[in-house]
């Protein structure tokens, strides 16, 4: 995680906006301008952090939580109507990627197999929703029906309009309830910031500086020079147009003894108008760097901010799941603090139910052993990849739900161990590629899953699936020396040497100083001479 982005301690720099609200600030234009420009670039480019909240393992527990959730509303479903799940802030499209795979196959085995589902990935940026539409791996499931795609912005809109069906979700016009995710998204909503002290509150205005002479201010390259400077002034009781939110706002005022306090007014917006979408009937599934303990909120300092091309502040859903107990929703959230990822549950539902396969749900999927903790032992157990034998590797990538990132970070260990895999094992290594690969959705980032993917194979006899992976890196990621090698090894093994003879002349028309290279050509030569 970057480090945040601290207040500046003095009033240095030139200043770009004086003394505002934070929820009004200039960094929230400079967000939505960041992303407007950016699309699928921003995490194609690994600017924008993803991983902790895109991969198999969070999306096959989201999976579970709202089959659990199904099986709590079921007698409410209208099985003949679609249950849309949808997703604010999909972002690079590797949650929902992993969900499809995961939850569909899930709910082919369910007594909810009839029920017609449909995954709706959402953005205000219209760009990053034309990104995934381009996305070939989407096609099949845009076809089935099953997946579609919305622009939405959650603290302006209270409806959305499928771009494939053309079906527009509005409150009144939902005949079953909503099931949202939302990862890295409370993060980037706008937030309010006040100070508390012995009972008084004070709401925290923020002065905008750069040390950039003549800087653009509608220009988010400038997002990592900004400073905020803090001053407080006395806040009324009255401050929002909710009387709910004043009432949380209240609540800590009389709690927190002294405190600097971040206020997702933002998300909670966005909760209102859900809340107003769905009926009032809804799941919503939140991760994100955040708090949800009210003792995490005492003696804070001054907020910062994480700079990653854009910026996200630390999510308080300590406030959000009040304002959903004031609606008389459920709000779940761990007993641990989280170390990475904060993964809450938010229902509502206007009969006020128990959830009792929710509350289960959440336990077994989040509480014990949930992402977070996944994540960290990730972090851990990374630097001991070469001390795992293949089974303990080989188990661990599936238990990781046959994570790419995870593959390729334990490549080397796979590829040196290959020699000692018994037939057995062979068998279940050749499992995992296919594996691998089914759940790999690529952005374009420098990292070549399919040459990875090939040489395991060709390490393991499959030399013709090698072949075929080899083929896939070179019009995936171009032209290189050490793809055309490695597919005239493998054409040498299938005996077909005129192939192995084209593909290691093109290694060494790349690289003529590739020793393996030039000793094949001469081996392949010599063998097809008549001498």
């Amino acid at each position: 995680m970057d480090e945040p982005h601290a207040p500046s301690p003095a009033g240095t720099g030139h200043i770009l906006q004086n003394r505002q609200r934070l929820s009004r600030s200039l960094l929230w234009q400079l967000q939505r301008r960041y992303f407007a420009q950016a699309g699928l670039d921003a995490w194609r480019s690994g600017t924008v952090p993803h991983y902790v909240t895109s991969n198999p393992f969070i999306a096959r527990a989201y999976a579970q939580l709202v089959l659990g959730w199904l099986r709590d509303v079921a007698p409410l479903l209208n099985r003949h109507a679609p249950l849309y799940i949808v997703e604010l802030g999909a972002g690079p499209g590797r949650l929902a990627y992993h969900f499809l795979q995961q939850f569909f196959g899930l709910l082919a085995h369910s007594s909810f197999s009839d029920v017609p589902v449909c995954y709706v990935m959402t953005d205000y940026s219209q760009r990053t929703v034309a990104g995934w539409q381009s996305q070939p791996q989407f096609q099949p499931w845009i076809a089935a029906g099953r997946l579609d795609f919305a622009l939405f912005d959650g603290e302006r809109n209270d409806s959305l309009t499928l771009l494939h069906g053309g079906v527009t979700l509005a409150p009144g016009t939902l005949a079953n309830p909503l099931a949202l995710l939302a990862n890295y998204f409370f993060d980037g909503l706008t937030h309010d910031a006040f100070f508390i002290e012995d009972g008084q509150l004070f709401e925290s205005l923020v002065t905008l500086t750069t040390p950039r002479p003549g800087a653009d201010p509608t220009d988010p390259a400038l997002l990592p020079d900004i400073a905020c400077i803090y001053t407080q002034e006395p806040a009324s009781s009255d401050y929002y147009d909710d009387p709910a939110f004043n009432q949380i706002l209240a609540g800590y005022q009389q709690e927190l003894l002294l405190t600097h306090l971040l206020f997702p007014i933002g998300g909670l917006h966005c909760l209102r108008n859900l809340s107003r979408l769905s009926g009032g009937r809804l799941l919503l599934l939140a991760g994100d760097k955040g708090y949800h303990h009210a003792e995490e909120l005492l003696l804070r300092e001054e907020p910062g901010y994480d700079v990653h091309g854009s910026f996200s502040l630390t999510v308080n859903f300590h406030a959000l799941g009040e304002y959903v107990r004031q609606l008389g929703g459920l709000f779940l959230s761990t007993p641990q603090r989280p170390v990475q990822l904060d993964v809450c549950a938010f229902v509502l539902d206007p009969a006020g139910q128990a959830y009792p396969e929710t509350r289960l749900a959440y336990q077994q999927a989040i509480v014990q052993g949930g992402p977070d903790d996944f994540f960290v032992l990730k972090q851990g157990l990374e630097k001991h990849y070469a001390a795992l034998e293949l089974t303990q590797l080989l188990a661990y990538l599936r238990l990781s739900g046959w994570d790419h990132k995870i593959f390729l970070g334990c490549f080397p260990a796979l590829l040196e161990k290959l020699d000692q895999a018994d037939e057995p094992l062979r068998l279940a290594l050749h499992e995992m590629v296919q594996q691998v690969w089914q759940g790999y959705l690529g952005l374009g980032e420098v990292s070549d899953v399919p040459f990875c993917l090939g040489l395991v194979l060709s390490g393991l006899g499959y030399h013709a699936e090698a072949a075929a992976f080899l083929q896939r890196s070179l019009l995936q990621h171009g032209p290189d020396a050490a793809t055309f090698y490695n597919l005239a090894l493998c054409y040498q093994a299938l005996g077909q040497d005129a192939e192995a003879v084209a593909m290691v002349t093109q290694a060494l028309a790349r690289q003529p100083d590739l020793a393996p290279a030039g000793a094949l050509h001469a081996q392949l030569v010599a063998r097809r001479s008549p001498g």
